[in-house]
């Protein structure tokens, strides 16, 4: 499979990267995003794309860039940025940049996309009165409505061996079941989960959507 990964400058984004490179599901990796990932200049696997994903023809430019790929993953987002930010700000990254990148993904031809959010985003959560659940729930929205063939999304809770996650609370979060959704995962299983989703599951998808939290991640991964 070629793969184009939006995000793999970031912490997870970078954990998917390291994980397609390792893996035989990925023929090819293309890296677009607003700078190079100099860890990766030497990858001969990988193929990176420096975009403004600011300018007006972003989603053309995503449309040309895409052409002849067989995945489409995102893990762009803000992080622990969000507490500083305005809803505008926020819905300018998480849902303009992204519905930009995920519409240009499909005009190229791309039916299988691979979509990071967050533990309990529902697409409800879009009329929501919290506002990064509003917001988070307006992405979600926002890609489950181009129509992709074959959508995983994954909702990890709190994500151990992140830069954003504060190493104090991981302590508490530990004690929660995973059947909750809300407790720790590691970075390096959410960047597996994705590509075990491509290795072993995505052939035999059925349904349009399907999601995977904590839970189902580690299972995933082990079986």
């Amino acid at each position: 499979m070629r793969c184009i990964l939006f995000g793999g400058s970031g912490e997870v984004g970078g954990a998917v990267a390291r994980e397609l490179i390792n893996s035989e599901v990925c023929s090819q990796l293309t890296l677009l995003g607003r700078r190079a990932v100099t860890t990766m200049d030497d990858e001969s696997k990988v193929i990176q794309i420096v975009v403004d994903t600011n300018a007006a023809d972003f989603e053309e430019v995503v449309k040309e860039k895409a052409c002849g790929h067989d995945v489409a993953i995102s893990c762009i987002g803000i992080g622990s940025g969000t507490r500083s930010m305005t809803e505008e700000q926020m819905m300018a990254i998480e849902v303009d940049m992204l519905g930009k990148y995920a519409r240009g993904c499909k005009a190229a031809g791309i039916e299988i996309f691979e979509l990071l959010t967050a533990v309990g985003v529902k697409e409800s959560h879009a009329d929501s009165w919290i506002k990064e659940f509003r917001v988070m729930g307006k992405k979600f929205k926002t890609v489950l409505e181009i129509g992709f063939d074959k959508l995983a999304v994954f909702k990890p809770g709190m994500i151990v061996g992140n830069a954003h996650t504060p190493g104090w609370l991981t302590i508490f979060t530990g004690l929660i079941p995973d059947s909750l959704g809300w407790g720790n995962i590691q970075q390096e299983e959410v960047g597996r989960a994705f590509v075990t989703h491509l290795e072993k599951r995505v052939a035999v998808q059925r349904e349009p959507v399907v999601s995977y939290g904590n839970k189902e991640m580690k299972w995933l991964i082990r079986n």
